[in-house]
């Protein structure tokens, strides 16, 4: 997997308006740690933000959970999602509270909807895999692979053109050219915040590694290259809807994407289609 050493950090921290870790995730963080987590005590922690208790309740009853019946308060969003959903879902609620439009170069809303869209892919895909995979990371995966483009719009205020640039030039990774704009990258830096945030250390490298176009080619675990198939299949079909056109990472990757996830051309085309309606 893909490394970062110190100099780098330091450069990020230095010029970078990275978010701190918020109290509430760093004490649900704590109950969770416990030997037995109590769980109606972190289920009140939580319902004490009215904001995220919100964003809780709504993604839950979305159809990405598939209830039958409507979750109507935090105690049973903990019970039914479990630790880790829970503090999934938390943690992508204060992580959008973080960003403000007036700080930001790029649309936020139309950020998040993107993001959310492809969660949502991403859980559906690997519903319809017979490979064991969790749906927790999965959505959080497709959540908060793309968290670095925020800040990197928040500190350069041309930063929407560069991204248009990277779309309209597909030969070169958009990492590759924000590195050449910026010497630094929405990847690093959406590992960076990843892992000061404390999620799961398997997102976190995923994050980093999303935009290498080698990755499959290396020798990393199955299950690794399964989520990051996932992800990059997700992306490709979020875009086709929304653009007509596939991402500029797809036409490197289809093939091997493909391979990885046993799915032939027929269908990869039934599974784009079956999302007509669901895009926003």
């Amino acid at each position: 997997m893909l490394h970062i050493d110190q100099k780098v950090i330091e450069d990020i921290e230095r010029g970078f308006s990275i978010p701190a870790q918020p109290k509430l995730l760093k004490k649900l963080q704590g109950l969770i740690a416990q030997e037995e987590p109590e769980l109606n005590l972190i289920a009140r922690t939580i319902a004490q933000d009215a904001a995220v208790s919100s964003t809780i309740l709504k993604t839950i009853n979305s159809p990405v959970y598939g209830l039958s019946r409507t979750i109507s308060d935090i105690p049973k969003s903990v019970r039914y999602i479990g630790l880790e959903g829970i503090i999934i879902l938390v943690t992508s609620s204060l992580l959008k509270q973080t960003f403000k439009q007036e700080d930001c170069s790029i649309a936020l809303e139309d950020f998040w909807i993107n993001s959310t869209n492809i969660a949502n892919v991403c859980v559906h895909i690997g519903n319809s895999l017979k490979q064991a995979i969790s749906k927790d990371i999965l959505f959080s995966l497709g959540l908060f692979h793309d968290c670095g483009i925020p800040i990197m719009a928040m500190k350069y205020s041309e930063y929407h053109q560069i991204f248009q640039h990277a779309l309209e030039t597909p030969d070169v990774s958009i990492t590759s050219i924000e590195d050449i704009n910026y010497q630094a990258n929405h990847a690093t830096i959406g590992y960076y915040v990843a892992t000061s945030w404390r999620l799961p250390k398997d997102i976190c490298q995923l994050i980093l590694a999303h935009h290498e176009r080698d990755f499959l080619d290396n020798p990393f675990s199955r299950l690794q290259k399964f989520y990051f198939s996932i992800l990059k299949m997700a992306e490709n079909i979020v875009h086709q809807k929304r653009y007509n056109e596939d991402t500029p990472d797809w036409t490197f990757l289809k093939d091997k994407v493909l391979n990885i996830l046993a799915i032939n051309e027929g269908e990869y085309s039934t599974l784009l289609n079956s999302f007509e309606e669901d895009i926003a």
